[in-house]
């Protein structure tokens, strides 16, 4: 049985998300951004960072804000099928697979999200820096 299998049925809550953007300089050249999707219920925070290449993708993103309603979805399978139906891009991605980037960010916050309501916890700890 898939992992996905085993965990998809997970129930979950989601009040609310926002996006924190990141940014590092890597070089004298060039300065990586990325976004940290932070999705909120029952008292508990799930992350995810989407690590799409193009700074400009994250600015759209971040300057859209949270616009998509997540709080219907009751399972892990119920979200992820919402995130497949929906376009996380405010402007067309600059690559053609940015979009799986940006619904693995999605995915991996709400299985942290499912995780931690759970009870269960999780391993994923934010690193400072």
């Amino acid at each position: 049985m898939a992992t996905f299998d085993q965990l998809a049925d997970l129930s979950i809550e989601v009040e609310s998300y926002e996006l924190e953007g990141l940014e590092r300089d890597v070089s004298s050249q060039f300065t990586r951004l990325s976004t940290v999707i932070h999705l909120h219920g029952k008292g508990e925070e799930g992350l995810g960072e989407d690590v799409v290449y193009d700074a400009l993708d994250h600015i759209a993103l971040q300057e859209s804000g949270p616009t998509h309603d997540f709080t219907k979805p009751r399972t892990i399978r119920e979200f992820c099928d919402l995130i497949h139906e929906l376009d996380l891009f405010p402007a067309p991605p600059i690559r053609e697979v940015s979009p799986l980037y940006r619904r693995w960010a999605f995915e991996s916050a709400v299985l942290d999200l499912a995780l931690r309501q759970a009870g269960t916890g999780s391993s994923l700890k934010r690193s400072e820096g």
